[in-house]
C-alpha cells in the first residue's frame, strides 16, 4: 500500500509538471517605472541666441535707441512698428545697413542710409505677422562704414557690395509683446478683415520693393550718362589734338 501510494503520488507530480510546462502560470506585468514627482523642475527651455559679434567682427560704434533688443507689439491681423534711432557720435560721415531674419515678418525703412556726424536719423521697424512668431529667433543686425560727404549724395546702395567690411556690427534681439485683439462692442474681427489687412501690408511691400528697382534704375541711368560724357569728353580732345 505504501509502494502503491508512492506511485500514485509520482503519477500525480508528473501530471503536474507537464500541465506546467503546456499551460505556464501567468505572471504580473512589470511595474511601470516611476514617473517624476509632482511639482517636479519643468522642460529645459531653449538656449537664448548668441548675438555676440563673430570673430574678426569690429564693435557698433555709433549710439542706438534702443540699445540691446527691439520690442514689437503683436496683435493678429494688426501690423505694427516701433522707431529706432541712430546716432552718428564720430567725426565722419557715417552709412548703415540694417538686415532682418525674415522678410516676411519684417520691413526697414529705410534698411540703408547716411548719417550726418553728431546727427540723429530714425528708423522704422514694421511687423506684419498673422501668427505670434516664436520667441527667442528673430533679431536683426546693423552694420555702419565711414564714407565721405560726396558719398551720402549717391544711393546708399552704392556703398554696400557683397565684399562690403564694415567698420562696426551690433545684432538686437527681436522680442514680441502679444496683446487682445481690437474689437467693437465686443465683436471679434474676422478672418476676412485680417485678410484684408495683411493684403494691404503686402501690396505695400511691393510697392517698396518697386520703388527700390527704379531706384535702381535711375543709379544706373546716371552712371551711364556720366560714361557717355566722359567719352564725349576724351572724344573732344582727340579732336582738338589733330
Amino acid at each position: 500500500n505504501e509502494l502503491a501510494l508512492s506511485e500514485s503520488e509520482t503519477r500525480d507530480d508528473s501530471s503536474l509538471l507537464s500541465s506546467l510546462l503546456i499551460f505556464p502560470p501567468l505572471m504580473a506585468a512589470p511595474a511601470a517605472p516611476p514617473g517624476p514627482p509632482s511639482g517636479g523642475p519643468s522642460p529645459a527651455k531653449k538656449p537664448p541666441l548668441n548675438l555676440t559679434n563673430k570673430p574678426g567682427e569690429p564693435a557698433f560704434q555709433l549710439k542706438l535707441d534702443p540699445l540691446n533688443e527691439v520690442v514689437l507689439t503683436w496683435t493678429k491681423g494688426v501690423s505694427s512698428h516701433v522707431d529706432m534711432k541712430i546716432t552718428n557720435s564720430t567725426s565722419d560721415w557715417q552709412s548703415y545697413k540694417v538686415k532682418c531674419t525674415d522678410n516676411n515678418i519684417f520691413r526697414v525703412r529705410p534698411p540703408l542710409g547716411f548719417v550726418e556726424p553728431g546727427k540723429t536719423e530714425t528708423i522704422k521697424i514694421f511687423q506684419s505677422s498673422m501668427t505670434l512668431p516664436e520667441a527667442n529667433r528673430h533679431f536683426f543686425a546693423l552694420y555702419h562704414k565711414k564714407c565721405t560727404a560726396d558719398d551720402s549724395k549717391k544711393q546708399p546702395r552704392t556703398l554696400w557690395k557683397s565684399d562690403t567690411k564694415p567698420d562696426g556690427v551690433v545684432r538686437l534681439l527681436a522680442v514680441f509683446s502679444s496683446t487682445a485683439p481690437p474689437s467693437i462692442s465686443g465683436a471679434i474681427p474676422d478672418e476676412k478683415t485680417e485678410g484684408s489687412k495683411m493684403d494691404a501690408v503686402r501690396e505695400t511691400k511691393n510697392d517698396d520693393k518697386k520703388d527700390e528697382k527704379k531706384d535702381e534704375k535711375k543709379e544706373e541711368k546716371k552712371d551711364e550718362k556720366k560714361e557717355e560724357k566722359k567719352e564725349e569728353k576724351k572724344e573732344e580732345k582727340k579732336e582738338e589734338k589733330k
